[in-house]
């Protein structure tokens, strides 16, 4: 299994909300394929669903131009967007292009 594999790409919003409804905490990526910033950012989050650590949680992506339904819903209003559901519920949301800051957002929804 390649790496990109392991971060879905979502076609449809019924799939979007199988996802984000399941109890299976999911971790949400909404991106441009314009948006340079979402470029930098993508190997980082394959990385993070490859690690072992995080075998538990799903990883999916939503490109807005293809779902702008989804992303209007969602209220996104900045590329890369990412955000955390459990149950239906967002329980965690990062705004940016920030290595850092998402991968302390994944441990600590994979700890809780």
């Amino acid at each position: 299994m390649s790496v990109e594999e392991k971060v879905i790409s979502v076609e449809s919003e019924a799939e979007f909300k199988g996802y984000i409804e399941s109890d299976k905490v999911t971790v949400v990526d909404f991106y441009a394929v314009w948006c340079g910033p979402c470029k930098v950012i993508s190997p980082v989050l394959e990385k993070l669903a490859n690690d072992s650590e995080f075998a538990e949680l799903n990883f999916i992506k939503v490109d807005v131009d293809k779902l702008d339904n989804v992303s209007a819903e969602m209220g996104i209003r900045a590329m890369p967007t990412f955000m955390v559901f459990k149950g239906g519920e967002k329980v965690n949301e990062l705004v940016g292009a920030n290595p850092g800051a998402l991968k302390a957002m994944v441990t600590k929804v994979a700890q809780q």
